[in-house]
C-alpha cells in the first residue's frame, strides 16, 4: 500500500510539473524571447536611423549602406573622428542649423524608449541591474526630450548621449569593448 501511494504521488507531481512547464513556462519563455528579439531589432534600427540622421547633418548625401557599416563602433569612431572629429562637429553644426533633424533624433530616441517601456511592462525582469539600467535609459531619454535644463544647448546633451551609445564611450570608464545596451537586452 505504501509503495502505491508513493507511486501515485510521484506520478501526480510529475504530471503537474509537465503540465505547468507546457502551459505556463514554455509560453512565457516564447513571449520573453519574442520581446527580447523585437527590442534587439528596434535597437539596431535605432542605431541605423540615428547614424543616417547624423550623416545627413554632416555630409548630406551618402552611400545607402554606410549607416549599416557605421553601426560597428570602431567604424563609427573612425568615420566621425577623422580630421580631428571634423565630421562629428559638422554633424553637430548641422543639427544646430536644422532643428527638424534634431527633432527627428529625439523622435528616434522616443521610439527606443517606448519599446523599452513595452518590454518593462510585459516582462518580469528579475535581475535588478537590468531593470535599473532600462529605467535609467528611459529617464535619460525623457530628460533629453522634455527637461528645461537641456534647452539651452540641446544638441550638446543629445550628442553626448548618442556618442556614448554609438561609439561605446563612457565618460566615466572610457572606451568600452562591449555594447552594454545589447548585453542588457540579452539578459531580459
Amino acid at each position: 500500500i505504501g509503495n502505491s501511494i508513493l507511486f501515485n504521488l510521484c506520478v501526480a507531481y510529475l504530471g503537474s510539473f509537465f503540465f505547468w512547464a507546457l502551459v505556463v513556462q514554455y509560453p512565457e519563455f516564447q513571449r520573453r524571447k519574442l520581446l527580447r528579439d523585437n527590442l534587439s531589432q528596434q535597437y539596431q534600427q535605432f542605431k541605423e536611423s540615428v547614424i543616417q540622421l547624423l550623416l545627413w547633418s554632416a555630409v548630406g548625401t551618402h552611400d545607402s549602406q554606410l549607416p549599416k557599416k557605421l553601426c560597428d563602433h570602431v567604424q563609427f569612431k573612425a568615420f566621425f573622428d577623422a580630421n580631428g572629429k571634423q565630421r562629428w562637429y559638422d554633424a553637430l553644426n548641422g543639427l544646430d542649423n536644422r532643428s527638424d533633424l534634431l527633432q527627428d533624433l529625439l523622435f528616434e530616441m522616443e521610439l527606443l524608449a517606448s519599446e523599452v517601456n513595452y518590454v518593462l511592462n510585459n516582462v518580469a525582469i528579475e535581475d535588478k541591474r537590468v531593470h535599473r539600467f532600462f529605467k535609467l535609459l528611459n529617464e535619460n531619454i525623457n530628460r533629453l526630450k522634455n527637461s528645461s535644463v537641456y534647452t539651452d544647448d540641446p544638441v550638446k546633451y543629445v550628442s553626448n548621449f548618442l556618442w556614448g551609445i554609438l561609439a561605446r564611450w563612457s565618460f566615466i570608464d572610457g572606451q568600452q569593448q562591449d555594447d552594454f545596451l545589447e548585453l542588457m537586452i540579452k539578459r531580459v
